[in-house]
């Protein structure tokens, strides 16, 4: 694995640096390369052709998904990432026509792109489902009742969650926050939150985490719902907040074992 040849292509740099980082920090590529558009990447392409490509959506000129196309027709042995920091119907129907190897939603943290990057690694060839690892559930169902809850009780940014940490939904942009989400949240907290409601029931969980309030709510027992607030100006309702989530997190779970049965 510490053998495999991984083109990162990202205009963030700091999405670059993390990707490549954590390859390296991971075990999986020492030298992960990085570039910053498409048009880099498919003149280094033709130098020396990776095993892997981890391409962001949104890029000046060529996008990730132009570039997945690419390949696709031109070097089909080489798996495809496609990151994205939002997810529409378009993006994934076009992402299943290409047989990317998997869709990844930002934000991620480097236990998910670990695991994301040595099944792909290890898969054999390329499937019209293989971006179902990812969230072999129904997507547009869950991000539209985030979204609605996101609305009724004000929250800076709402995610759902399986209890390895992946993140299936999620409303709100990290520019809204003075860190992003994966430095607020604990990856521990999800699998956590789970436990307890296989335990006891529906679990509902306040985190005093300055300068932000934190809700967490079970959904089932395989997921979980998190909400984040900013106390120096907002004002969060614990009953309020308590009484929407809970009602939202029925209609996911909803959601989530109808997808299961008929996937």
């Amino acid at each position: 694995m510490s053998t495999a040849h991984i083109l990162v292509v990202d205009d963030e740099p700091h999405t670059r640096t993390f990707i490549c980082d954590g390859l390296s920090a991971l075990g999986i590529a020492d030298d992960a390369l990085g570039v910053s558009t498409a048009d880099e990447a498919i003149a280094e392409i033709s130098r020396h052709i990776p095993d892997l490509v981890i391409t962001d959506v949104r890029m000046p000129g060529l996008n990730g998904l132009d570039l997945a196309r690419y390949l696709r027709q031109t070097y089909p042995e080489t798996k495809v990432i496609v990151v994205t920091g939002y997810s529409t119907r378009d993006i994934e129907r076009t992402a299943l026509a290409l047989s990317v190897t998997a869709l990844l939603k930002k934000p991620f943290g480097l236990d998910t792109l670990g695991e994301i990057v040595r099944k792909a690694l290890n898969s054999n060839g390329h499937t019209g489902k293989s971006n179902s690892e990812i969230a072999p559930l129904s997507v547009e169902p869950l991000e539209r009742q985030v979204s609605i809850l996101k609305r009724d009780t004000g929250a800076l940014w709402v995610g759902l969650y399986t209890t390895t940490g992946q993140l299936l939904a999620h409303s709100g942009f990290d520019d809204n926050l003075d860190r992003t989400v994966d430095q607020i949240l604990l990856p521990a907290w999800p699998a956590q939150i789970a436990h307890f409601a296989e335990q006891g029931g529906p679990c509902f969980l306040f985190i005093d985490r300055q300068p932000h309030d934190i809700y967490l709510s079970s959904v089932g027992i395989d997921h979980c719902l998190t909400l984040i607030y900013d106390r120096r100006w907002q004002i969060s309702r614990m009953g309020t907040v308590w009484l929407t989530a809970r009602q939202s997190a029925q209609e996911m779970a909803r959601i989530v074992q109808h997808s299961l049965k008929t996937s």
